[in-house]
């Protein structure tokens, strides 16, 4: 069967705010029913979540992984008490820095990622998400400029 650790900010609670998101939401249906589910959060201790959970009638997950640090290197510690139990896991992620370290780590990791579009978009948080269309016309951009032949004139 298998093993999933979701991190709860960003995949399943809207960061910064009592709600959740309904995609992270099934999705936590989903391998709750169908896999040995782990969530993980540095930011809410094990009681906030238990509460948290409670409350949107959430169960089904096996344990609860609280790091005091967050950023990848919180994260791994977390994941290395999972990796402890013999348990190899798909990490379910939110944060891109943080899948990174997963995956040089040796984790498989699915990014999740969310453009807070609609009602539930925070009054205050992280700036506007760029559309994918201007991303990828700067990602061009670049690889055209690594192209470019640099001729002495030029800075």
């Amino acid at each position: 069967m298998l093993a999933a650790v979701m991190v709860v900010e960003g995949v399943l609670r809207i960061p910064g705010t009592e709600g959740h998101f309904d995609t992270g939401w099934g999705l936590y249906q989903s391998l709750a029913k169908n896999s040995r589910l782990h969530l993980l959060s540095h930011i809410w201790t094990e009681q906030d979540i238990a509460l948290w959970l409670t409350k949107r009638r959430i169960t089904g997950h096996q344990s609860y992984l609280h790091t005091p640090e967050p950023g990848p290197a919180g994260r791994l510690e977390a994941l290395q008490r999972i990796r402890s139990q013999r348990i190899g896991a798909l990490v379910i992620e939110s944060d891109p820095a943080c899948a990174a370290a997963e995956l040089a780590a040796g984790w498989n990791t699915a990014l999740i990622t969310s453009a807070l579009q609609g009602p539930r978009q925070p009054t205050t948080g992280p700036p506007a998400i760029r559309p994918w269309d201007d991303l990828s016309d700067a990602v061009e951009r670049q690889h055209d400029l690594r192209l470019t032949p640099h001729s002495p004139e030029r800075p």
